[in-house]
């Protein structure tokens, strides 16, 4: 998907005089100007930007106006800027299992198992137990591993890791599956290979967040594989062959002679975040989008009262991802005006699984079929200049291909391998790609994956990510106006149409 050679669908002349004009019209976006946002988004007096926070109000504040100056509209909720987002917030509190076996209680320690109530308190009596493999339900691969048993207020056993296979189901995914069929509860068998002490700790004391909307089982939790082991062999069984027995692909789930009773308190809490959302007014009246995202959450007060730095300022993740949000706005505001309208979105909660980029994609501002395209910026500040420009997102022939000419009009190098891919669903663009919207990221600080990868082992999550450190803006700066010159390009409907089958209602 990444591997697409370089093609020259136009005349060069056409090409260099596009990007003259573009240069005309678009004064170059500079470091000095996206380093003047992420020194106000990421300062202390910012706390961090987390959800819902005081730095949350100070975040979307600044972002409404910049947005203001440049001359666009807000393009959310009642005339405002803001799209709420509801989110819920459940950390673990005490629990109590009961299993029998055969009608006889099974020893177990309560320091073997970490559960989630969906509500304050929750209980589930009796229920019986199943084994489900990895409850994976792949319809177009002719696997379903609940097929032929009722799981309807079951006690259900997965396996926390998938094989690897590509496109197999993420844990989420299969636990929604399994939580759709009716299970009562879901819970993870976590391999020998990890730590399970350090699984307990972490989800004992970690806030799990989702939109307030998902549905969700009554009960989610994890076991190590040594439990599940024992409770198995206490009925009779050998989870070993369990496992192995039947064949991946032909799987079903096996109700074990096991009973479950479980009772859960959850520390719950409601509330609402907000994405910001603006629109530039097109020249044209094309009743179609072009779609800019970067998300403006962080991680907030991060470290324990005591530490001498306890706030994760997020600079480069993602203040410089705002930064060029805002300045991408500024340069496209100018004259003269592309004919498609142009929407921007700042998003909430991306560091708790993407939740404002998957409430827009269910409840677009705009129809989801007349956004033509949309483009993320997430962790720009990584390469230097001259960085070769990595594509995450290819696969739509007319979108590849200008992609690809806008590049070759800069004077920029394709990155032609595909590791970027790795990433392409811990990005908002994901969300999007999966309501149906070609949604791409572009530029140099994925390409280079040694340099990524130090970040990511290095001040990535942590306060060291702040001002002061080390924020590379020359190559962000680039990529800046690349995504600038890409935007008019693909808010033109003479230059790029998405195929007939996607595009907007009305539109051909």
């Amino acid at each position: 998907m990444f591997a697409a050679p370089i093609r020259a669908l136009a005349p060069l002349a056409l090409l260099l005089s596009s990007t003259v004009a573009l240069a005309q019209a678009d004064p170059p976006v500079t470091p000095a100007e996206l380093m003047r946002h992420i020194e106000r988004l990421a300062s202390d007096e910012f706390e961090g930007r987390a959800p819902a926070t005081e730095g949350e109000r100070r975040t979307t504040a600044y972002i409404v106006e910049q947005l203001r100056s440049h001359g666009l509209e807000p393009a959310g909720a009642n005339d405002s800027w803001f799209q709420p987002v509801p989110l819920v917030e459940r950390a673990a509190g005490e629990h109590a299992v009961q299993w029998t076996a055969n009608g006889r209680p099974a020893e177990f320690s309560q320091d073997e198992i970490v559960l989630l109530g969906r509500d304050a308190s929750q209980r589930i009596a009796d229920a019986p137990v199943i084994f489900a493999g990895h409850g994976a339900r792949i319809p177009d691969r002719g696997i379903d591993q609940l097929a032929g048993t009722d799981v309807r207020g079951a006690v259900v056993l997965v396996l926390l890791e998938g094989p690897n296979i590509e496109g197999f189901p993420s844990l989420a995914e299969r636990r929604q599956a399994v939580s759709d069929a009716g299970a009562a509860a879901v819970i993870a068998i976590v391999g020998a290979e990890v730590p399970w002490e350090a699984v307990r700790t972490t989800m004992a004391g970690q806030r799990a967040t989702r939109l307030d909307s998902t549905p969700v089982p009554e009960v989610t939790g994890a076991m190590p594989l040594a439990a599940a082991q024992r409770l198995i062999a206490a009925g009779g069984g050998d989870l070993e062959r369990l496992m192995n027995e039947q064949p991946g692909s032909s799987f079903r789930a096996v109700t074990l002679p096991l009973r479950a009773t479980i009772d859960v308190t959850t520390r719950v809490e409601r509330y609402v975040s907000n994405n910001v959302v603006a629109r530039l007014r097109g020249s044209g009246n094309t009743n179609e989008n072009l779609l800019y995202l970067a998300h403006w959450d962080h991680l907030g007060v991060c470290r324990p009262e005591g530490e001498a730095d306890r706030i994760c300022n997020g600079a480069v993740d993602n203040a410089s991802g705002i930064a060029a949000l805002i300045e991408i706005a500024g340069r496209l505001a100018r004259q003269p005006r592309p004919a498609r309208d142009i929407l921007f979105l700042a998003t909430t909660a991306e560091e708790s699984g993407l939740l404002g980029a998957e409430y827009f994609a269910a409840h677009p501002v705009a129809p989801a079929p007349s956004i033509v395209a949309a483009i993320n910026m997430d962790t720009i500040a990584i390469a230097p200049a001259g960085a070769p420009v990595a594509v995450m997102g290819r696969g739509d022939p007319a979108l590849d291909r200008v992609i690809d000419e806008t590049i070759q009009a800069a004077g920029r190098q394709i990155d032609t391998d595909d590791e970027a891919n790795a990433l392409v669903q811990r990005q908002d663009g994901w969300e999007l790609t999966q309501a149906g919207i070609p949604t791409i990221m572009v530029g140099g600080s994925f390409s280079n994956m040694e340099l990524l990868g130090a970040f990511l082992n290095g001040a990535y999550h942590k306060p060291e990510d702040q001002l002061g450190g080390p924020i590379p803006l020359e190559g962000a700066a680039e990529d800046t106006n690349l995504m600038v010159a890409l935007g008019r390009r693909l808010a033109d409907p003479t230059v790029y149409r998405r195929p007939a089958a996607t595009t907007a209602a009305g539109q051909d």
